[in-house]
């Protein structure tokens, strides 16, 4: 696909453009995606982890660090608490190590490598690859209304992750219930 000035977009990726990627794309070496990492670490877990160790200190303004080991290796972050109106005693961020920036996840690739944010690894989420909401060649005429369009099939996958996501976030709140409810009699 031609843009002007006969200027076509890069379908793969440099040294410059990602930590880490994978050979194996199809126009070549390609990102990688975040369920390909061989560790990740949710702030969800910390912040069940911590109502479990310590309920009472678990409140917006803390933060501390804590220490896991992956694969034999010793790998250390940062947390904090910030206030939310969600989140019962305030929402759990963690420090990427190397750019100390606050988010969710951190993310370990490859067993030899260190834990780091999405954005420092240049990870990439399957639903922008694989489960596009763009309708193709494919998604027209007598193909698509026996099948679906390639939309149809992306919105049903988004939906079904959504409801898993909705029954993983039930049963952890099932699990902290206990450790607040302990932490207040």
């Amino acid at each position: 696909m031609a843009r002007r000035g006969g200027y076509r977009p890069r379908r793969y990726v440099t040294r410059g453009d990602a930590a880490v990627w994978c050979p194996g794309g199809r126009w070549g070496p390609r990102r990688t995606r975040v369920t390909e990492c061989r560790a990740v670490l949710r702030a969800e877990d910390l912040y069940t982890e911590l109502l479990k160790d310590k309920a009472d200190s678990v409140r917006p303004g803390a933060a501390g660090s804590f220490s896991c080991t992956i694969g034999g290796r010793n790998h250390t972050a940062g947390w904090e608490i910030r206030q939310n109106a969600v989140w019962t005693r305030g929402r759990v961020f963690l420090r990427c190590p190397r750019c100390m920036l606050r988010c969710t996840r951190l993310y370990l690739p490859l067993e030899t490598s260190y834990l780091a944010c999405r954005r420092c690894w240049g990870l990439t989420y399957t639903s922008r690859t694989l489960q596009n909401y763009k309708n193709t060649p494919w998604g027209r005429g007598v193909f698509a209304r026996m099948f679906g369009t390639s939309r149809d099939w992306a919105s049903l996958a988004t939906y079904e992750k959504r409801q898993e996501q909705r029954e993983r976030s039930r049963c952890r709140w099932a699990g902290r219930r206990g450790y607040l409810r302990n932490n207040l009699n």
